[in-house]
């Protein structure tokens, strides 16, 4: 679990914050946030605060969760939480090996596993998008 570079309640981020800590992989948050909305227009970009992780970023569509980052120190972290039935479509796929042992070792609870991607370069944008693409359009 990684834990967000803003841990103080009180004060909320705001965008040039956010942009500033991400440093160069900003853009690949941007990257992964836009392929969210072009697949679900009406999406919302939401900030939230748990006590265990900070302030965090959530996208969701309909109350539902997509996708969470979590900001950190010139990197983020992205929170997937997979189904079974995602989670069989995505070790049947064409994402890496290293991303299918992310989610082979992902916790799995009661909504599904929870996978951790660390983005500290553009090595596994394409694998997460591949994931969105699975969480987005796979039937549960």
């Amino acid at each position: 679990m990684y834990s967000s570079i803003f841990k103080d309640q009180a004060k909320k981020p705001v965008h040039k914050l956010f942009r500033e800590t991400l440093d160069d992989t900003y853009d690949y948050w941007s990257d992964i946030r836009d392929y969210v909305f072009q697949n679900r227009p009406g999406a919302e970009e939401l900030w939230h605060f748990y006590p265990k992780v900070g302030w965090h970023i959530r996208i969701r569509y309909n109350k539902r969760v997509i996708v969470y980052c979590i900001p950190c120190d010139n990197f983020f972290a992205i929170l997937l939480v997979l189904g079974e039935k995602a989670v069989r479509e995505a070790l049947d796929s064409s994402i890496s090996d290293e991303a299918k042992q992310m989610i082979q070792d992902a916790g799995a609870h009661t909504e599904g596993r929870s996978c951790y991607i660390k983005v500290n370069d553009n090595c596994f944008v394409k694998d997460i998008k591949k994931l969105l693409a699975i969480k987005l359009f796979v039937k549960s």
